[in-house]
């Protein structure tokens, strides 16, 4: 039995934008776009009638679906609060999604079990005090439950330096030459074993990172400029561009649509 979801109380939740490295999540009411695309790997899961998935004419209605990355796609969810997950295609994660939904179809319906107990799940959270570590956890283990692999565990303390450097307060980011460097092993090697130990491509992790710090930094200055300069961008337009390459959306329109902005960083 699937205990149904307090939908009443969740439409007038305050919407939450949720970052991690990997992923964001966006949990309310509509944000409804024109037909955009995007290249990060898009779960959208209804707590109330399905979604209308519009891909090239065609309407197909979801409760809970998965979307490739770079498809031409649009989401109506007609004010129905909703979750949001976009996900790194190159992730292990996205790897496992893609493998298990998107072999041979662009758009999938998800098992319908897992993802009405995972709003199930997430719903205190969004009612009572937000806690990023336990919504960090919730998430992990659902999308590593639909992809169908394991949590990463780091062994190897090359990576773990590498990470550290790479997480250091304050410090510009360095090119993978000098990280190799750091830990005596070749760029290439390097690119391989991160992948293996993190799950993720190390340019990726980095551009990740770069995003995570401008969000938590624009929570901190308000101001998008000094943000951007203080995550590594250019300036905000280069922000802009690369959060709407990634996500499809520019990141005023889900700023402005959010009460609650958490940004975890492990």
């Amino acid at each position: 039995m699937i205990k149904k979801c307090g939908i009443m109380n969740v439409s007038g939740s305050r919407p939450l934008l949720f970052f991690s490295t990997t992923y964001f999540m966006y949990i309310g009411n509509a944000v409804d776009t024109v037909v955009h695309e995007h290249h990060a790997i898009q779960i959208v899961i209804s707590f109330d009638g399905p979604i209308d998935i519009i891909q090239s004419g065609s309407i197909t209605k979801l409760k809970a679906a998965i979307i490739d990355s770079d498809q031409e796609h649009e989401c109506k969810t007609f004010q129905s609060p909703f979750i949001l997950l976009n996900i790194d295609p190159e992730s292990k994660i996205g790897s496992g999604l893609k493998k298990t939904y998107l072999d041979k179809q662009k758009i999938a319906a998800l098992p319908i079990i897992l993802s009405e107990n995972f709003l199930v799940e997430i719903e205190p959270f969004l009612l009572n005090n937000i806690d990023s570590t336990s919504i960090y956890k919730l998430v992990q283990r659902f999308l590593l439950s639909l992809s169908h692999t394991t949590a990463i565990a780091i062994s190897d303390d090359r990576v773990t330096k590498v990470l550290s450097l790479l997480n250091e307060p304050g410090k510009d980011i360095v090119k993978i030459k000098e990280l190799a460097d750091a830990i005596y092993i070749s760029p290439g090697r390097l690119i391989h074993l991160f992948t293996d130990q993190v799950g993720i491509p190390i340019r990726k992790y980095v551009l990740w990172r770069k995003l995570l710090t401008t969000l938590h930094q624009l929570m901190e200055t308000k101001n998008l400029t000094v943000a951007a300069l203080d995550g590594g961008f250019y300036d905000s337009p280069h922000f802009n561009r690369t959060f709407k390459k990634m996500f499809g959306l520019s990141p005023s329109l889900l700023l402005q649509n959010s009460q609650i902005i958490q940004v975890y960083k492990e």
